[in-house]
């Protein structure tokens, strides 16, 4: 059966593969630690009360001694609880699998995915849609992608009481990332982490990369050039683009190449300060969203460009992709043209497609 390519599925999976055992949850949940020290307060402390009406001081201290060990099994026991409703999350494993380029290997980093998810989260659903061959892909495919993921947190989280993180761990190309991003946006009562795949072979296979908020600006690991006027171009149409493979001339030409092409009048570029992949860490990943953010905030573009059509010309991870349209285009999406690279013609191409 063909699939509907503007029609993604969702699938709840269920719970951890290997979930612990009632007694081992009973004690790591704080219930056991509540209960007992309920009763040896409770006991103690009757006693105690006894022997201060009976005026028979005889024991006494070791009978406040016992009733202060159950309040402190108690306090444990809450401390517990506490920890392990903050641990509690929701794992949103999310896929727009490329069905012209690279099918396969998203079929099995969405495997992946699933499992790590079960290992980590108390529940996890999975939402998924077939891109399909022919360039561009219908943005509303992403657009229903993306509600389809707000609708299964919201199931997990009925699932689930007291979940206080969702991590979406995604699959899918850098433009349909940006898109995704910008259609979920990064305001959410709980905290939104999204999660990359670890490119070297790492244990687990998946690591928290960043949030979908507003953080702190902790590092600035990527040198932004001065903004570059397009001539002949649009100076109420302004680009980014960010090199986080170290590529070089091979990004930039490509870019510039677009830029003419499709009238953008200027153009921001980021590249990393460093050589290598990137480390592997919240830190960095979040430190280099957060930069690209403030950069582009501050910018000295032509006033026109503030309030005209913007694109973005990605490399690097999908989280950072996700996060960067979360926060630059959540507002409104359809100004924004998130180009995609295409290997056989080594052009870039718009996506969503532009209209005149």
């Amino acid at each position: 059966m063909t699939e509907t390519p503007n029609a993604p599925t969702m699938t709840v999976v269920g719970g951890p593969a290997a979930p612990p055992s009632a007694a081992r949850r009973v004690i790591t949940d704080g219930s056991a630690w509540i209960g007992v020290g309920g009763v040896i307060a409770g006991g103690f402390g009757i006693e105690a009360v006894k022997s201060v009406v009976t005026n028979a001081p005889a024991g006494r201290w070791w009978l406040f001694l016992g009733c202060l060990a159950g309040l402190a099994s108690m306090a444990v026991g809450a401390r517990l609880r506490v920890r392990a409703s903050a641990e509690t999350r929701i794992g949103l494993v999310v896929t727009a699998s490329d069905t012209g380029r690279g099918a396969q290997r998203a079929e099995l980093l969405e495997s992946k995915a699933v499992e790590y998810s079960q290992m980590t989260c108390a529940v996890t659903v999975r939402t998924s849609l077939p891109l399909p061959e022919t360039h561009p892909w219908p943005k509303e495919g992403i657009d229903a992608l993306a509600d389809e993921t707000i609708a299964a947190a919201g199931i997990a989280e009925r699932l689930v009481s007291g979940a206080t993180r969702i991590n979406v761990i995604p699959t899918m190309p850098l433009p349909a990332g940006f898109r995704f991003g910008a259609r979920i946006g990064h305001t959410h009562p709980r905290e939104i982490v999204v999660h990359a795949v670890r490119q070297r072979d790492g244990i687990p296979s998946y690591f928290p990369a960043t949030n979908l908020r507003e953080n702190a600006l902790t590092a600035e690991l990527l040198v932004v050039e001065p903004v570059e006027s397009i001539e002949g171009g649009d100076p109420s149409r302004a680009a980014l683009a960010i090199d986080l493979q170290n590529l070089g001339a091979d990004f930039v030409q490509p870019v510039r190449a677009a830029c003419r092409e499709h009238g953008i009048g200027s153009l921001l570029l980021f590249r990393r300060k460093t050589a290598g992949p990137l480390d592997e860490n919240a830190e960095t990943y979040t430190a280099i969203v957060e930069q690209i953010c403030r950069a582009w905030r501050d910018a000295p573009l032509p006033a026109a460009a503030r309030t005209g059509r913007h694109a973005v010309f990605l490399t690097g991870p999908v989280a950072i992709s996700i996060a960067l349209g979360a926060r630059l285009a959540h507002i409104q999406p359809d100004r924004w043209t998130a180009f995609n690279y295409d290997n056989a013609s080594s052009t870039y191409e718009p996506f969503p497609a532009e209209t005149s």
